[in-house]
């Protein structure tokens, strides 16, 4: 049986906020103002702000994002380049860039 052992790697995460209905409006925007950005690398956090963001950040970044709302993050694989390509929308907001980590899972031997 193969295991896996997960691995925080440090990552420039761009955070955005807005208020939409539902994960698939937020998805179906991001299509239409950029549409090279893949969104297998797009985390959309509705509610439970908190315990989700600490996935990707330490409990003072994510203590500084707006409770209510819908929080948007960009992870870098999300498009290629240094730089996040989204900018402001009429519907989203940039909170800023944000040092925090992804997971990457390893194969255990």
């Amino acid at each position: 049986m193969t295991s896996y052992t997960r691995h925080n790697l440090p990552a420039d995460i761009t955070v955005f906020t807005g208020d939409f209905a539902s994960q698939p409006l937020v998805f179906a925007h991001l299509l239409d103002v950029a549409p090279d950005l893949d969104l297998t690398h797009v985390e959309v956090i509705q509610s439970n702000h908190r315990a989700r963001l600490s996935s990707y950040f330490s409990p003072d970044i994510a203590a500084t994002f707006p409770k209510a709302g819908t929080v948007v993050l960009i992870l870098p694989a999300a498009y290629s380049g240094l730089t996040c390509p989204l900018a402001q929308t009429e519907h989203l907001s940039p909170l800023g860039t944000f040092r925090g980590h992804v997971p990457h899972m390893v194969e255990t031997q």
